[in-house]
């Protein structure tokens, strides 16, 4: 495996799609096959990939157990959102490398279905596809907590807030059989949830949860809002807010305050474009005055598309994984903690905001 590329096959070719050119882009990494049920899909994105020249010689299949049978080392599994376990499952079976987008389960069951599968097969390597934890300011927030910077952190706040298009009227458009219709939106938070998890090195133990939903598109079938209060292991409250129905266009906030110091992202700017800013106890004036920090979404050296740069750097972080026999970098545990705590605030909601507890698994 040393001297040679990683082979990946992609299954899904919505979320798909940019990950192939991805691929293809990072020294070490091989597009060998695509995989899409939808045949127009499957056409319309080999044709892109090679019009693009972001590859040439990949096969085009459209069932999972085919693309298992090509010549490949790794699965990047991005179908739809709330059924990535059992195909995780099958492709360890079959002796492959799995790098899996988000939330990488759906229940608790899943979950230890997931914990097995990778436990079963610790030649593998499973690593969950959490692509903000490669965003430039999250390192560096995580930076400065392990240097002390924040103290004990008291609160955290994480928004997604990502609305669908909405008319002059405020009636949302209508997504017909897209899977975020049919998922309810506070489990749809690893974007938000990981990141914090990540940079506290905290695992969430309890919930409490209220999903208010005034705006439903037509076909949806679950709440499109949803605000959570969790609390973690070193006895952080972190409040976390999905807002898919609202007019609030897209965007991430995040916030840290701590007994030393405070950090947050600057919600006047678009998302893409914003900074840091700070105070820190023992920066003098900074109780009067805000500290810019200038870091925004992207790496330097990496390609602005994909969320940034965050895809192809995550891409390179599995390939580096399979490649020198390593630690996956957001293995199965952290890929739980980041996803459960979602299925259980949507539970804690259904109960009136009822506390749940989140097992550790």
């Amino acid at each position: 495996m040393n001297n040679k590329k990683v082979k990946f096959g992609v299954f899904g070719l919505v979320r798909g799609k940019g990950i192939s050119a991805c691929i293809a882009d990072v020294d070490g990494a091989e597009l060998t096959a695509v995989c899409d049920k939808d045949s127009q899909k499957l056409s319309e994105v080999s044709q892109w990939l090679k019009k693009e020249k972001k590859a040439e010689a990949f096969k085009c299949v459209e069932s999972f157990d085919e693309l298992l049978s090509c010549d490949i080392d790794a699965v990047f599994i991005a179908n739809d959102a709330n059924c990535h376990v059992e195909y995780v499952v099958k492709a360890m079976e079959a002796g492959k490398h799995v790098l899996s987008e988000i939330p990488a389960v759906s229940s608790e069951e899943e979950a230890r279905v997931l914990k097995k599968a990778v436990a079963d097969h610790p030649h593998l390597k499973y690593m969950c596809g959490e692509n903000s934890l490669y965003w430039a300011f999250v390192q560096g927030w995580k930076s400065l907590y392990n240097e002390g910077k924040f103290g004990d952190v008291v609160f955290a706040r994480g928004e997604y807030l990502h609305a669908r298009y909405f008319d002059k009227q405020g009636n949302q458009n209508p997504e017909s059989g897209h899977w975020r219709l049919a998922i309810p939106a506070i489990e749809y938070l690893t974007h938000t949830l990981g990141p914090l998890l990540y940079i506290l090195d905290d695992r969430c133990i309890s919930v409490t949860c209220a999903e208010p939903d005034p705006v439903a598109a037509a076909g949806r079938t679950a709440p499109a809002n949803g605000m959570a209060v969790f609390r973690t292991q070193k006895g952080t409250a972190i409040n976390v807010t999905i807002c898919f129905g609202a007019y609030v266009g897209f965007d991430h906030n995040f916030s840290l305050y701590g007994t030393k110091g405070m950090i947050e992202t600057d919600n006047t700017k678009s998302f893409f474009d914003a900074h840091s800013f700070a105070r820190f106890i023992d920066v003098p004036d900074t109780n009067k005055e805000k500290l810019e920090i200038p870091v925004k979404l992207e790496m330097p050296g990496f390609g602005e598309d994909g969320h940034g740069g965050a895809d192809e750097r995550m891409i390179k972080a599995f390939v580096e994984c399979v490649v020198n026999d390593t630690k996956s970098p957001i293995d199965v545990d952290m890929a739980i903690r980041m996803s459960l705590p979602g299925i259980y605030a949507h539970l804690s909601a259904q109960n009136g905001g009822q506390v749940m507890t989140i097992p550790d698994i």
